[in-house]
């Protein structure tokens, strides 16, 4: 029988992405992986506003979607797949960084 201590995923990462070009949504990675959780942190030196969300993610005020973060701002999703896990910005070069469980 198994016990929630053997079931459960070990095992920790970070990662840092950056928005090459404002309004290009790209994801955390580039291949599926799933993970328990991940604390996504708008780099603390960005100038405009992240948002992160689904594939549709829009940093733009008039038609932002997804949650927006200011520098320094973080956001905590669980049970999620990073390569489901999109970025925009409002400034090209703007990014986070992330440290992701499982």
């Amino acid at each position: 029988m198994k016990t929630k201590e053997s079931e459960m995923a070990f095992g920790i990462g970070t990662g840092r992405k950056v928005v090459a070009a404002a309004g290009t949504a790209v994801t955390l990675e580039s291949s599926s992986h799933a993970v328990d959780s991940v604390l996504i942190t708008a780099e603390t030196n960005n100038t405009g506003t992240m948002a992160v969300g689904g594939a549709a993610v829009v940093a733009t005020v008039a038609t932002r979607q997804g949650t927006p973060l200011n520098a320094g701002d973080s956001i905590t999703l669980r049970l999620v797949d990073l390569y489901e896990v999109y970025i925009d910005a409002t400034v090209t070069g703007d990014g986070v960084t992330f440290t992701y469980i499982g």
